[in-house]
């Protein structure tokens, strides 16, 4: 319902000065990390989870965004000057971006990239302010047995999408989960693995943990090819703005793509890579020359570039409403969250619209922002991609120590930061990925408070985890998700020998 008086509260909390000042910074750090291949807004937002500490609540959640759609959009400059993706969300756009680039309209092609970019964030800002509170109303509804159907169905998905092999995203999601049962039962006060010191009474904490994950398993993987340097082109980098001529003809093209990317970007675990290609694929398929993709067309860039963006809006809808990760990124994010005492969920909306609110316009100020910073500042800042990974990595580590330390004082939580690094180097060169393990470990409580309440509930009869109109319907959107792609492959096949008989 709309709050006349949050709505005031919300524009007073991102007019001040301060506020601007951490939405600005945002986007100059989420250019930067997004430009330089091999990080991302994981990476990103992690690096700078630390210093929020000590901040409001309103402030540092903007901070973290601006990061998180500044890095998605960054991705595409390098993937279009030097034909190498500053992030995963950006793989696509290296098609048609890079081949347009070599022709010398590179300007264009970040035009189109940024222009992309900026629409479809916008149609997902929207998409997020009219579609989170009605869910939210539907989620108010929720008791232990739907928390716990939701639960098993972000994390069954994250490890669907998360690789090829189911098998792989369910162990490596059910080691996050394992890890979150350290520290004392709040139940009874039972030790669970604290090995004798209290500094895991309270458990593994998540900060340093993520950060390890993402930024430091990052800098070990990054070491391995430190003596690397990317040399590209420095011409033709002056931005160009599409002309309405050329938005109109691609304005079926910016609609489905925004719209398929928010879609995209709600299904928890599916992420901004997901997303782009997905809208690639549809405009290929769509298109009566096919052939053409790849050679360096506009519909080519905006397609994966519009999808990439609209995915942020997207993964903050199960975030904000659920408190289900929608992405990696956003599982930091509700990191985020829990340091500022908030927690993600239909309650929130009703106890602290101003925050919502607040976030729902910062993001619409961040997309136009975003416009104007990134056409005069691509230029500058795609001179960090010739940045060796000699001066990237140090400096990454450097952030991470001292992120960690300076909001805890304590050398036990930047020991977790290193094991978690090495855990997450260990997972990724195992050829596993990390998406499951750390929305495993964000969703680990929920899943367990929500598992054990159920239990009780229960009484002992199975019959009663399902007697729940919303939870029968969210095991349902499970079981088509699970099984949507042997069925899919299944009368794919069948219509191709019906094709094939004579």
């Amino acid at each position: 319902m709309f709050d006349a008086a949050a709505v005031g509260v919300a524009f007073a909390n991102l007019l001040d000065p301060f506020t601007m000042i951490l939405l600005v910074t945002g986007i100059l750090l989420g250019l930067v990390i997004g430009i330089l291949p091999g990080l991302g807004p994981p990476i990103a937002i992690a690096l700078a989870l630390p210093f929020t500490f000590y901040m409001e609540a309103v402030p540092s959640l903007i901070l973290l965004l601006a990061i998180y759609n500044a890095a998605i959009y960054g991705g595409s400059i390098s993937a279009i000057a030097v034909g190498i993706p500053g992030t995963g969300a950006a793989i696509a756009t290296v098609m048609d971006g890079h081949a347009m680039y070599k022709q010398g309209r590179g300007g264009e092609a970040l035009g189109l990239s940024l222009t992309g970019s900026i629409i479809g964030g916008l149609v997902s800002v929207l998409c997020l302010t009219f579609i989170a509170p009605v869910l939210a109303q539907v989620a108010i509804k929720f008791g232990p047995r739907e928390f716990l159907a939701i639960s098993i169905f972000g994390l069954v998905v994250v490890v669907r999408v998360a690789g090829a092999n189911l098998f792989k995203g369910l162990l490596v999601g059910g080691l996050g989960i394992f890890l979150t049962t350290w520290g004392l039962d709040e139940l009874n006060g039972a030790e669970r693995y604290t090995f004798g010191t209290y500094h895991l009474y309270e458990g593994i904490p998540l900060v340093p943990f993520l950060v390890g994950i993402f930024a430091v398993s990052e800098v070990l993987i990054g070491a391995e090819k430190a003596l690397k340097r990317i040399e590209f082109d420095k011409t033709s980098l002056t931005v160009k703005i599409p002309g309405l001529k050329t938005l109109s003809r691609l304005k079926g093209n910016l609609a489905r793509s925004s719209l398929l990317g928010t879609i995209i970007g709600i299904i928890p675990g599916e992420g901004a890579a997901v997303g782009a290609f997905f809208a690639y694929s549809e405009e290929k398929r769509r298109s009566k020359e096919p052939e053409r993709f790849g050679t360096g067309i506009p519909e080519g860039i905006v397609a994966p570039e519009t999808a990439n963006n609209a995915t942020v809006g997207g993964a903050l809808v199960p975030t904000l409403t659920l408190g289900v990760p929608g992405s990696p990124a956003a599982a930091v994010l509700l990191g985020a969250f829990l340091i500022q005492g908030l927690a993600p969920g239909p309650t929130l909306f009703d106890e602290r619209p101003d925050i919502m609110y607040s976030l729902f316009l910062g993001l619409f100020f961040i997309n136009i922002l975003l416009f104007f910073i990134g056409l005069f500042a691509i230029r500058f800042a795609a001179m960090l991609i010739k940045v060796p990974m000699t001066v990237i990595v140090p400096t990454v580590l450097l952030l991470s120590f001292t992120g960690i330390y300076a909001v805890s004082n304590s050398l036990f939580n930047v020991g977790v930061l290193l094991a978690a690094g090495v855990l997450g180097y260990v997972v990724r060169k195992l050829g596993y990925s990390i998406a499951p393990l750390s929305i495993g470990f964000v969703l680990g409580p929920i899943l367990e408070n929500s598992l054990r309440q159920s239990i009780t509930i229960a009484d002992g009869s199975t019959a009663e985890f399902f007697n729940t109109p919303i939870g029968l319907g969210i095991y349902a959107a499970l079981a088509l998700t699970i099984l949507w792609g042997p069925i899919s492959t299944w009368v794919r096949s069948r219509m191709a020998g019906k094709v094939e008989d004579p």
